[in-house]
Formats: structure tokens, C-alpha cells, sequence
């Protein structure tokens, strides 16, 4: 995905963000501000891929605070938030395919920068395809199953993503889920889906070896790295996989998010804030 010049404050947001939370004292949270806003100008430049820098600065903090997992507090309270949202809402959604990727799009609307009334709004609204190729991955699940790889998001949307798990795994398919290898920003690690009550429903769980937003796939071990080359069909959800994926001209590969910032939106050819199934190919 092209960086836009909008996406320069945004991530310095990041990083005030990140730098708040993370803690350590005036000192080192000065340091960490100063060492990851040098980052952010250092490597915003055409062609750079937003993800990747925040990848870099989130190293920085986590080094200079000496706090491992900055966000953890966020994701408790945001996987609690969600638990009552998914808990709210699943019984007006039906089972049938399209009708769980909805349900499970709509857990993408958390957002550490929303408003949680804004989320709530969404979240209660049903979910509307903007854009959506249900049609192409229908006919790619109707074949005789295989491994598929759920690439997760944030903390607290495993709750919307186990009716599509569960209903995928009853179509054949051995649907891996497939977290982060350690804490970054709010994105669902090992320790996160255990802390949920939810580890072992969704099991089998793999996760990728890296602390990236998105995937990295140089960053991931290779364990994970033999998986993606075996797999028959990979669901990345959210933004930061859209982000650090984009440029993949993949039949086997799917984005499922919904499009929180203009950038973004703008990569995909859609309105803010819309949701989307977008398969990989590229024209």
C-alpha cells in the first residue's frame, strides 16, 4: 500500500500514544519519544509501508521503557468491551457464510484512535459489503478442503472470528488461527486468546514468531513460514496485514477489514469506514 502524507501524523500519534502507555518514568519516555520520532522522519519516504515503520519505533520504546507489552491494559479492556459487543449482537446474525464474515468484519471496527461510541454505533449496525468477493472465495472453500490460515488482528476480535473458524472447520478445512509471536501495539497474542477463555475453542492456533503489525514475512519464523507455503487459502484480517500485504498478487489470499483511515480506504477503492472482502489478485 503507497504511504500518503497523512499517514506522517498519524504515526507520530503512534508513538505518543505508545510512548504514554508503555510508562518507565519522565526519562526514558522522553528518550523513547525523541529516538522513535527520529524514526518516523527518518523513514517516511515514497514507498515505505506505514506498518513497517511502526514496527521500528514499537522495537525502540519497548527497548528504552524496558515494558514488554505496552498495550496490555488496552487489550484487556478492549477484549472485555468486545466480549460484550460479539455477546449483544451474534444472535441477529445467521450462519451462513457471508453472513459470519460480517459478523466477524464487524470486531474490525476496534480502533485504539475511535471513539468507543463510534465503535458501538458500528458495531450495532449490521454490516454491509461495500466491496466483496464472497463469490471467488465461495468456489475456492467448495473444493475439497485443505490447511487455511485465519491471520488475526486485534486483541478481543476472537470472539467475532470463532463462529467463521468453527464454521470453516466444518466445511473441511483445517483452519489453522494464527496469532502474533509476542505483544505488539493491540494486536492478539497466545497469552491475549488464553486470557479470553478462548484459546482452547479455537485451537489448532499457530502463531507467526514475530512481533509485527501485519506480516513481515522475513521477521516470521520458519515454522510458520513452511505453513504459508503450504497453505490453500490465507484470510488475513485487518489493516496492518493489508498494509504489509497489499502488493501480493496471490489467488490464495483474501483481506478482510474494514477501512478506518483514508490511506487505506484509498488503496482499496472504497469509502472510509467501509467494510471489505477483497481478494488478492491484482489487475
Amino acid at each position: 500500500m503507497a504511504i500518503q502524507p497523512e499517514c506522517y501524523d498519524c504515526l507520530l500519534r503512534l508513538v505518543d500514544l505508545a510512548v504514554d502507555l508503555a510508562g518507565g518514568g519522565p526519562e526514558k519516555q522522553k528518550q523513547a519519544q525523541e529516538v522513535s520520532r527520529d524514526i518516523v522522519r527518518r523513514e517516511f519516504r515514497p514507498g515505505a509501508v506505514p506498518a513497517c515503520i511502526a514496527n521500528l519505533f514499537h522495537r525502540a520504546i519497548r527497548d528504552l521503557t524496558g515494558n514488554p507489552d505496552p498495550f496490555s491494559a488496552r487489550k484487556n479492556a478492549e477484549t472485555s468491551y468486545l466480549a460484550r459487543m460479539h455477546a449483544r449482537i451474534a444472535p441477529s446474525y445467521e450462519e451462513d457464510l457471508d453472513s459470519l464474515l460480517r459478523l466477524a468484519v464487524v470486531g474490525n471496527a476496534i480502533d485504539f484512535f475511535r471513539e468507543e461510541e463510534e465503535v458501538t454505533r458500528e458495531i450495532l449496525s449490521q454490516v454491509s459489503w461495500t466491496h466483496s468477493d464472497l463469490e471467488p472465495l465461495s468456489r475456492q472453500l467448495e473444493g475439497s478442503g485443505g490447511l487455511l490460515l485465519y491471520l488475526a488482528d486485534n486483541a478481543g476480535e476472537q470472539f467475532f472470528d470463532l463462529p467463521l473458524v468453527t464454521h470453516l472447520r466444518r466445511l473441511g478445512w483445517q483452519a489453522l488461527y494464527v496469532v502474533k509471536g509476542g505483544p505488539i501495539q493491540n494486536d492478539l497474542t497466545r497469552e491475549d486468546l488464553s486470557a479470553s477463555g478462548l484459546r482452547e475453542a479455537l485451537e489448532p492456533v499457530a502463531d507467526t514468531g514475530a512481533r509485527t503489525v501485519g506480516l513481515v514475512f522475513s521477521e516470521t519464523e520458519p515454522a510458520f513460514q513452511e505453513l504459508y507455503r503450504e497453505a490453500d487459502l490465507i484470510l488475513a484480517k485487518g489493516m496492518g496485514h493489508f498494509e504489509t500485504m497489499s502488493h501480493l498478487s496471490d489467488p490464495r489470499l483474501f483481506f478482510l477489514l474494514q477501512a478506518k483511515c483514508s490511506p487505506v480506504a484509498q488503496a482499496l477503492g472504497v469509502p472510509r469506514g467501509s467494510f471489505v472482502l477483497r481478494r488478492a489478485l491484482r489487475s
